[in-house]
């Protein structure tokens, strides 16, 4: 369904419901309060407002009671006074009357026991007409109370008798024609109003009943969905990420979730976490294990220089003597003998070579001595593109591998603290064994790389390529796959010792012969700060 196929849109959903029976209770509760305040309305119309026959009657009773009051009637101001109080009493009781009328009107569709109208009674309208007329008679009897001050004591009597008796007759008559109307007592009426708000509330506490068990199954229905689709799902993730945190990398989650929402994406990406927290491993592993081999070459090397050194000492004196004991004999046989004998040439032929290769042997113990040394020099902030410049602008003009490509593209500057000389010595060591590897056309790639902490130098070549046995063996002193004659075997002995030295590691790998090979080396763009003791 669109509105539960995302977490989002379920909250949503969700919360909409509550929202929506919350105002539905609320508009309940306006209704409710609504409909007591129009029950309060009406009991209060039915108490004060409802047509209160008795009270006209009482008004239009009293009207002639002016007539018969003791006054002096000698005096004009006593007789204007009982006209006004006359006429006054006249005036109350016509709009008593016009109220009267009107709540008649009004009551006439007030629903009654029952539920059943009571209706416009037949006579109302005739009965109000005459009653209007009879008051409309009594009020000109007002009127005609005047006299001259001609008139005599007994002629104001006798009128003020007479038009009392003729005022008793219409109030009479007025008398007779109300109690003809229908009555309206008000305890019927509230009766009335009373049977009908009971049946009101009775309904309104079926609504409320209604309202509330609603309310309790959304709530319920709301707590069962919220742990099947948010809970549930959780739980099972919690579970999982506890699996994989006590050791067992191999757990995969799996579907949590029926709905394609934000769990199952979830799902998704920690299971790619785990895949990447897995092979992470598996790389750790492996570079551990790489490590401890270098750390086993390294203590391997460390023992062969040692050897290497003392060996070069104890050998390094006699070749000394034999180069400087050639050199001797040989100026002795060009003073004493003829120069231009065969002999003599040939001697002085053997004593040249004696000290050439005596020099020689003397270079490669200077090597070994070299190797064997672990002098820390100092290291400065160096432009690395510049250093790799130079020692290629060195090899490219050789004529042997003027054959051969050497590709380096970078141009741009970048510095980290190394010992230029040493770096160039490892360069050179790395570029001249990838020319070597290599036949006429071939092609050696050198490319620098550039991370947060290091400087990746990685020389490849396109050459012979390294069996995977002697890659275990390209670090050891002597150790060269190259014929008999072209190489000591130190070159990438120094080279492993200089990049140590450097704190930094070198990795060679060979896809196989006539693979190509490839060296990388990875440099700290920082040496790190060693502790004085």
């Amino acid at each position: 369904m669109f509105l539960f196929r995302s977490i989002r849109r379920r909250i949503v959903s969700g919360f909409t419901g509550a929202l929506l029976l919350t105002l539905f209770t609320a508009g309940f509760g306006v209704w409710g309060l609504w409909q007591h305040q129009s029950a309060v309305t009406r009991l209060n119309t039915v108490v004060h407002d409802s047509p209160d026959r008795a009270r006209l009657l009482t008004m239009v009773y009293t009207i002639p009671i002016p007539l018969y009051a003791r006054v002096d009637l000698q005096q004009d101001a006593a007789i204007l006074a009982v006209r006004s109080e006359y006429n006054a009493r006249v005036k109350a009781a016509q709009n008593e009357l016009s109220a009267f009328w009107t709540r008649c009107e009004e009551a006439a569709h007030e629903p009654m026991i029952g539920g059943v109208g009571q209706g416009r009674h037949p006579v109302l309208q005739v009965t109000m007409h005459a009653v209007k007329a009879d008051l409309e008679n009594l009020a000109a009897l007002g009127k005609d109370l005047r006299f001259f001050p001609s008139d005599s004591r007994y002629m104001r009597e006798t009128e003020i008798q007479n038009t009392g008796l003729r005022a008793n007759l219409i109030v009479a008559d007025i008398g007779n024609k109300l109690d003809r109307l229908p009555s309206f007592e008000k305890e019927r009426f509230v009766a009335a109003s009373l049977l009908k708000e009971a049946k009101r509330s009775k309904l309104a506490f079926s609504f409320v009943w209604i309202l509330i068990g609603g309310a309790l199954g959304f709530h319920a229905i709301a707590i069962y969905y919220a742990f099947q689709w948010i809970s549930n799902p959780l739980r099972a993730i919690t579970k999982g990420a506890s699996r994989i945190a006590n050791g067992d990398t191999d757990y995969r989650l799996g579907s949590i979730s029926r709905w394609n929402d934000e769990f199952e994406e979830l799902t998704t990406d920690f299971n790619r976490m785990a895949d990447r927290f897995q092979e992470s491993e598996d790389q750790l592993s492996a570079k551990v294990e790489e490590r401890s081999r270098q750390l086993v070459r390294s203590e391997r090397l460390a023992g062969v220089g040692f050897l290497a050194a003392g060996v070069a000492h104890e050998i390094n004196n006699p070749l000394s003597s034999i180069s400087m004991a050639a050199e001797s004999l040989q100026y002795r046989l060009s003073d004493q003998l003829d120069p231009d004998h065969e002999d003599t040439k040939e001697a002085i032929e053997r004593l040249e070579m004696i000290q050439r290769e005596s020099k020689r042997c003397g270079q490669i113990t200077r090597r070994l001595l070299d190797f064997s040394r672990n002098e820390r020099q100092e290291k400065l902030q160096n432009d690395l593109t510049r250093v790799i410049g130079e020692v290629l602008a060195m090899i490219r003009p050789m004529s042997k591998y003027e054959d051969r490509e050497i590709v380096f593209d970078r141009t741009e500057p970048l510095f980290l603290e190394i010992n230029a000389s040493q770096i160039k010595q490892v360069v050179l060591n790395l570029v001249a064994n990838g020319l070597q590897a290599t036949d006429s056309g071939g092609r050696v790639c050198v490319r620098l790389e550039e991370q947060t902490d290091w400087v990746v130098i990685e020389i490849s070549d396109n050459g012979h390529g390294m069996k995977a046995e002697n890659i275990e063996h390209l670090f050891e002193p002597f150790f060269s796959t190259k014929e008999t004659g072209e190489g000591t075997g130190l070159g990438l002995s120094i080279t492993h010792r200089i990049v140590v030295e450097h704190h930094g590691t070198i990795d060679p790998s060979s896809e196989g012969e006539g693979k190509g090979s490839r060296f990388t080396v990875r440099l700290p763009r920082r040496q790190p700060q060693l502790k004085a003791a």
